[in-house]
């Protein structure tokens, strides 16, 4: 059965007796009378009915639930398939009867790339959806982030000032393009602009490219009182959420926060200490994104640690400088997670508190045990890090004259993803030990029942998964799936085996 409520007509196309002037069974009439019998096979020819159903059908699979109610899936934008798109492109008459169903547009996709979508169509888009809840996104083609595209801008442009006159019923926003001086500006397109019910707004770049400073506005106004989920540009975040006009103060259900791309080379840098501060003024902040950025030593960061910052999540990535460091030292909580990505860590003068570490992409010449040496956590994840080896894994059995001073001491969970510059027996000897002086201390049956405990030496190793690891033995495999709680090795490497955060249409952290 056709959905009734995406049958509904919409009353303002109604005459005053109140039945309506044109309904789709009026366009379907009125499009059959002026072909040829001959034509009737066409696809073009299919009942209304069936038309509907079908679309219909399509709708409800490019939607799912969650906790708060139904939204579309996370498809790529770009999907040739991509409803209500790729139907409406097939003939003028599915698009007149699509352009019908304002459910069917709330989803507005507008490329910016050399197929970009054209400003009629972009009106028709947001006309089509009536009174209706948006989710817009304005991106290029995953294939179209390379070279070069000096109307981009221009493109970009257009689309906001559209999307600026609906903003009002926008539930997320999302700018994925290839240039920073291309994005949005936040303090003029958006100034005195009211979205109540904003939930998610992204400001994505692939390249910093520089950009002229924007002139301050005292009296500077976004009112979104819902927005939860906020990822800016770096020039964006300074323009309205640094100094005295810190837009993060007013918004009080915000709960993750991405700053990325900061990298123009006539550029000094951008300083750390006001980002953290501007950081800290949020009431709600919860997740943290830290991408991409390069930082001056506009005043000493080793003064005063008079910031407090608490975190249940970080991502660190592409961080510029000794910043790791400093931002490590800033978190005072101990957040549940925190991933850090092709940063200096041999620099890191502050010892990681969160109960799950992940490294992806470190280089050969890093030090794990400078940053892990005295961790307390229980999860560790490396992901394609070439210091990931024999000797790292020897400081993990070296518990010292008495067995009582272990690095990583809590830790019981190990995940590998490619790689592969450290030897199976080794490992097998590490985790070996390490069961062994806890079992001393503490007796246990099930590693499950481990999971909350306290070892007072060293903990458990209970779970080892590897993916994309070295060549392991029939016996060492035995060994390690008869003694470990959990265990999996497979030595296929993968190929991009985890999102880079930026890229997903609800990274991070949901939303």
């Amino acid at each position: 059965m056709t959905n009734q409520v995406l049958l509904q007509v919409d009353p303002s196309n109604s005459s005053e007796d109140g039945c309506p002037d044109e309904t789709l069974f009026d366009i379907y009439h009125s499009t059959q009378a002026s072909w040829g019998a001959a034509t009737r096979n066409f696809i073009g020819a299919l009942p209304i009915e069936l038309l509907l159903a079908i679309f219909t059908h399509l709708y409800r699979s490019s939607r799912r639930l969650t906790r708060t109610g139904e939204i579309w899936r996370l498809d790529d934008p770009n999907l040739s398939s991509l409803f209500p798109y790729a139907p409406a492109a097939v003939c003028s008459m599915w698009r007149l009867v699509l352009s019908r169903i304002p459910e069917f547009w709330t989803r507005v996709v507008i490329r910016v790339d050399s197929q970009h979508t054209r400003s009629q169509d972009v009106r028709h888009y947001f006309e089509w959806s009536r009174n209706l809840h948006l989710d817009v996104i304005i991106t290029r083609h995953r294939d179209e982030f390379e070279g070069h595209d000096k109307r981009e801008k221009s493109k970009v442009v257009k689309a906001t000032r559209e999307l600026v006159r609906h903003i009002g019923r926008c539930r997320s926003i999302h700018f994925d393009v290839m240039y920073s001086s291309s994005l949005p500006s936040i303090l003029h397109d958006f100034h005195q602009r009211t979205a109540p019910h904003l939930h998610t707004l992204k400001l994505k770049c692939q390249v910093d490219d520089g950009g002229t400073p924007h002139r301050k506005l005292v009296h500077w106004s976004f009112h979104a009182p819902g927005l939860c989920h906020l990822y800016l540009d770096a020039r964006n975040f300074f323009d309205v959420c640094v100094d005295r006009n810190n837009w993060l103060r007013r918004l009080h259900t915000l709960s993750s926060l991405s700053v990325s791309r900061y990298r123009h080379f006539s550029d000094k840098g951008i300083d750390l200490y006001k980002l953290l501060r501007a950081i800290e003024e949020s009431p709600t902040l919860a997740y943290l994104e830290l991408k991409d950025l390069r930082f001056s030593r506009v005043r000493p960061w080793t003064t005063t640690n008079d910031i407090s910052i608490e975190l249940i999540s970080m991502n660190l990535e592409d961080l510029s400088g000794e910043a790791l460091s400093e931002i490590i030292g800033y978190v005072d909580s101990a957040p549940e997670t925190t991933r850090i990505s092709r940063c200096a860590i041999t620099t890191c003068h502050h010892s990681l508190i969160s109960n799950g570490i992940a490294f992806h992409d470190l280089s050969a010449d890093q030090d794990l045990m400078v940053p892990l040496a005295n961790w307390r956590g229980r999860t560790l994840s490396l992901v394609s890090c070439a210091c990931f080896h024999d000797d790292f894994l020897r400081d993990m059995i070296d518990g010292g004259p008495h067995d009582q001073s272990f690095a990583c001491k809590w830790v019981k969970e190990l995940y590998l993803v490619n790689c592969t510059k450290f030897s199976p027996r080794l490992l097998k000897t590490m985790v070996l030990k390490r069961r062994k002086l806890a079992r001393r201390s503490i007796f246990w049956r099930r590693d499950q029942e481990t999971l909350d405990w306290t070892f007072p030496n060293v903990a458990p190793i209970t779970l080892i998964s590897v993916d994309g690891g070295p060549a392991l033995s029939k016996e060492d495999r035995e060994w390690f799936d008869r003694n470990l709680g959990s265990f999996h090795w497979d030595e296929r490497k993968w190929f991009n085996p985890f999102k880079d955060s930026g890229d997903g249409d609800h990274d991070m952290y949901g939303g």
